[in-house]
């Protein structure tokens, strides 16, 4: 085999078609801050911040108990009726969800307006209901994708959503100059797209719908109470923040630390990547019983993503002050030192992620849930007193070192006990697998 198509089918694994797409949509979602921060004032930018982390805490919640389950059953289904079963019973909690979501946010609207405007949160709080009900289609297709590895066409699915918002960005921000209220429309729109698209291919299962069984029902909510819990636990980590900070301190300051917050994706593109190929071989492998499966792709993806942040963590941190400067703008430069202790953060985020899906994928979401409720709680009380005692942005970030650490700690240890993990095995592992792949380069 020539080298040309070695190196063509290493770009169409399932690793690199994953790690392609999120870095090509990373590369959209930074150029739609650079766009947007240089496009309104830093409290018009903050409150739509807090648009973004209220729409990712809920689509987390609804990810939690839904999608979540139907990847994990999905990837292991062993014939066609019962992939239309578990299909239809997510989509069923899916219209559950989506309703009981709708039903909150409007009446708390209605009745507390004046001080959800004046805090910022009024987008959110008046827009979100719309975009839950058009995002269905879209968010159920890409996680059937998912459970069957088709990254492809993840790319495609995904592509479609951000490439229409960026272009409206851009005419915005050159001729249109609109207030945000039209940027959100165009954001729902653009999602409205996506969904019409993937049922257009058929990606989104709808049609399984009818084939809903009780069982069905039963084993993904039973599932779904724990990883809808982990999922609150793992946005509030991130959303938290935002949202302490929107309260206690000022739309400016929420648009300041949004700057390093979002910085910090170009770390966890990698990850998200990985985790994406990983969950479902490990669900896979736990649902044919082979634990000797899952223990080794937990071995190997975190040692290869711990080692890979290492000079990518490195470099970061050499240039943290002209990343800051290219995405915000001049204002923001003294973002810089909160994206710096980000990067220690960053360290140990493989530690503490695949841990975390490994529990999801042997069943034990319970743990999981719980790892990360220590962490959250960890993050909200450390952030209150950040703010509180210090007043300084840069304590908040360090809070999420001690969060992750405590992650680290409680998902490792619950590992051990289930799974006879050992963490002395994790970087040699990762080791042995990048030398073979360079070895697979060269020869």
């Amino acid at each position: 085999m020539g080298i040309n198509n070695k190196i063509a089918g290493l770009l169409k694994s399932d690793n690199s078609l994953s790690l392609v797409g999120n870095l090509v949509f990373a590369f959209l979602g930074f150029a739609n801050i650079f766009l947007l921060a240089r496009s309104y004032p830093t409290d018009i930018f903050g409150e739509w911040v807090i648009y973004l982390s209220g729409m990712a805490l809920v689509e987390m919640i609804r990810k939690g108990i839904t999608s979540t389950p139907l990847v994990r059953f999905l990837a292991g289904s062993s014939n066609h009726n019962e992939r239309q079963q578990i299909i239809g019973a997510s989509w069923v909690m899916s219209i559950a969800v989506t309703l009981i979501i709708v039903l909150l946010l409007l009446p708390i609207y209605m009745i507390f307006q004046d001080p959800i405007d004046n805090k910022g949160f009024g987008l959110f709080f008046k827009w979100y209901p719309l975009l839950a009900v058009v995002i269905l289609p879209l968010n159920t297709g890409l996680s059937i994708l998912q459970a069957d590895r088709k990254f492809g066409s993840i790319l495609s699915l995904r592509f479609v959503n951000m490439f229409f918002f960026f272009v409206f960005l851009v005419l915005n921000f050159f001729w249109l100059q609109l207030s945000i209220v039209y940027i959100v429309w165009v954001h729902i729109a653009a999602h409205l797209l996506a969904s019409l698209f993937a049922i257009s291919r058929k990606w989104s299962g709808f049609r399984s719908l009818p084939h809903t069984t009780r069982k069905s029902l039963k084993t993904q909510l039973n599932f779904g109470k724990f990883s809808l819990g982990t999922l609150i636990g793992s946005n509030l980590l991130k959303s938290s923040d935002t949202f302490i900070i929107g309260i206690m301190l000022a739309e400016p300051q929420v648009a300041f630390y949004s700057i390093p917050l979002k910085l910090i994706e170009i770390v966890e593109i990698p990850m998200r990547s990985f985790v994406a190929v990983a969950f479902p071989r490990m669900s896979k492998a736990s649902r044919e019983g082979n634990l000797t499966e899952v223990r080794s792709v937990f071995y190997q993806y975190t040692g290869i993503v711990s080692l890979l942040f290492i000079p990518m963590v490195a470099f970061l941190y050499l240039v943290a002050n002209p990343l800051v400067i290219l995405l915000g703008g001049p204002e923001y430069a003294s973002s810089s030192a909160i994206f710096k202790i980000f990067l220690i953060y960053a360290l140990l985020l493989p530690l503490d992620r695949f841990s975390g899906i490994s529990l999801d994928a042997i069943n034990k979401p319970n743990l999981n849930m719980i790892k990360v409720f220590f962490m959250a709680s960890a993050n909200i009380i450390g952030d209150i007193i950040a703010i509180y005692y210090f007043k300084s942005l840069e304590a908040v970030a360090t809070v999420t070192i001690v969060n992750v650490l405590v992650g680290v700690l409680v998902g490792n240890w619950y590992l051990k006990k289930e799974l006879g993990i050992k963490v002395s095995k994790i970087y040699p592992s990762g080791l042995k697998e990048l030398k073979g792949f360079y070895k697979q380069i060269r020869s």
